[in-house]
């Protein structure tokens, strides 16, 4: 999961009881030298861990979320065993599930870092890069749950009871730790890709990890022990509610499909129990095929990715998941329901699926991508967009293809024109990023006008919007040599300053 949702997973999802001393995590002996240690899910949002001791070395399955949760992970590793790790998977590229490398890379010289060749990618795009702005996040984080205990009030005023105190107080202990760990980052990558299957023969032990399939990520692996009859499955499978935030639904059904034909006897998953049959991974695969049918029918009826959110509730599912435990709600709509109903929508629109097929994403410089008829600049804490014209289906293409390129929020969009073609694009844009402010060549429309020359600093970016003889605005960035002109005055692009 993202770590710029633990805040609100903390707060929403956790009983208070459950922080009452009650330990972070446990470990549970699976098999001859099989354990897990895993984190209780109403405390922390960290990943479970697999370890496996092998005849001479340990192999290890998610590394957690920090440096500190991942050295309480090995200092359980060297009560059990004195062998050093050699192997650690990375299953997918979610910050608690590859944010801890760095302690085994310290703790083990020489561990190797296994991981699907997409995960690789996203862990260093998503995970990685995301440091410096959840660093803001965090901080933020903290200001406002501390204000809670200084002025003994929750959300809206509420007055916080010794419920709320207690949870607040926890999970201003995980903001705090989380601070520490992101201030001492450092970057260790996966060093071996598995883009289908690999089997590892550790003395007598045989391990197997596999794709089998998009679902939660674009890359998740699993790791299964044929002897033991153990399968870790990393976020293709989370409890107690499935973490949905830009999965792949349609495919999930069928990668849990295949998840299930793996003859193992108790399954490991990324958050939550142990579990010794598939009867929670079958509510898993329901939710996603109710969810599948629902938006399709939506969507027969003509119904824009807004109506179908606001159509599709399944309150049965929904109280299914939720167990009476009405705090977990906010979890379930912001990282369920919500976003699933937006991946479902996009897939089961053939025209979106078309042009995500048709249109590339490129580089055209460091930290600038070009998608259909928008360019994304990619700086340290945020994006900026520039370009805004597209169908709607093109602009929806384009939006999904950023999601898998960053989680950074889009600070600005810049519509180089304000025509037809620009403000019908525009509309589908500002809908999936309402918080981003316009800027165009207009005072009618955009929230910020150029009248003649804008320069935006974001970070270590300088980022220069001209406006044109022609009412066009054409952005460069005098660092790195670049400038994209709008549709009216050239062909679009982007090419060096001349």
């Amino acid at each position: 999961m993202h770590l710029r949702s633990l805040a609100v997973l903390a707060c929403a999802l956790a009983p208070a009881a459950a922080f009452a001393q009650a330990p972070r995590y446990t470990v549970e002996t699976l098999a001859a030298g099989v354990h897990a240690v895993i984190y209780d899910s109403q405390i922390d949002v960290e990943g479970n861990t697999l370890v496996v001791v092998n005849d001479e070395d340990v192999f290890v399955v998610d590394s957690n979320a920090g440096v500190t949760t991942a050295k309480a992970t090995i200092d359980e590793i060297r009560k059990i065993t004195p062998k050093p790790v050699r192997y650690v998977v990375n299953t997918h590229w979610h910050d608690d599930h590859v944010m801890g490398n760095q302690a085994y890379a310290d703790a083990y010289p020489g561990v190797q870092f296994i991981a699907h060749p997409l995960t690789r990618q996203d862990i260093v795009g998503h995970a990685f890069a995301n440091n410096a702005y959840v660093l803001d996040l965090i901080d933020a984080d903290i200001i406002r749950l501390s204000g809670y205990l200084e002025t003994n009030t929750y959300r809206e005023g509420k007055p916080l009871t010794p419920e709320l105190k207690t949870r607040v107080e926890a999970a201003l202990r995980n903001r705090r730790e989380a601070l520490v760990d992101r201030r001492v980052f450092r970057a260790v990558r996966p060093t071996i890709d598995v883009a289908d299957s690999m089997t590892l023969q550790r003395g007598g032990r045989e391990i197997q990890i596999k794709f089998l399939g998009r679902g939660n990520t674009r890359g998740d692996l699993v790791v299964f022990l044929p002897k033991e009859r153990i399968v870790a499955t990393g976020d293709l499978v989370v409890y107690p509610i499935p973490y949905a935030t830009n999965v792949y639904a349609q495919e999930w059904v069928k990668t849990l499909d295949r998840l299930m034909k793996t003859p193992a006897a108790t399954i490991l998953p990324g958050h939550g129990p142990v579990m010794n049959d598939w009867s929670y991974v079958k509510k898993v695969q329901a939710a996603l095929q109710q969810t599948l049918a629902a938006v399709a029918a939506a969507k027969k009826e003509g119904l824009s990715l807004a109506q179908t959110t606001e159509r599709v509730q399944l309150p049965q599912l929904r109280d299914s998941f939720l167990d009476g435990k009405e705090l977990m709600r906010p979890g379930y709509e912001a990282f369920f329901r919500t976003s699933l109903v937006r991946n479902a929508w996009e897939e089961l629109d053939g025209d979106i699926m078309r042009a995500a097929s048709r249109l590339t994403l490129k580089q055209a410089g460091d930290g600038v991508f070009e998608h259909g008829s928008v360019t994304m600049i990619l700086n340290e804490k945020d994006a900026v967009l520039v370009g805004a014209s597209g169908t709607p289906a093109e602009t929806h293409a384009t939006i999904r293809a950023f999601r898998e390129l960053t989680d950074k929020p889009v600070r600005y969009i810049v519509a180089p024109q304000w025509d037809d073609a620009h403000t019908r694009g525009l509309a589908t844009l500002r809908e999936a990023y309402a918080q981003a402010d316009v800027i165009g060549p207009s005072a009618d429309g955009p929230t910020i006008e150029v009248a003649d020359v804008m320069t935006l600093f974001r970070g270590a970016r300088e980022i220069r919007i001209t406006r044109e003889k022609d009412d066009t605005l054409a952005v460069e960035l005098p660092k790195e040599g670049k400038r994209i002109t709008s549709p009216r005055s050239s062909a679009r692009a982007t090419h060096p300053i001349r």
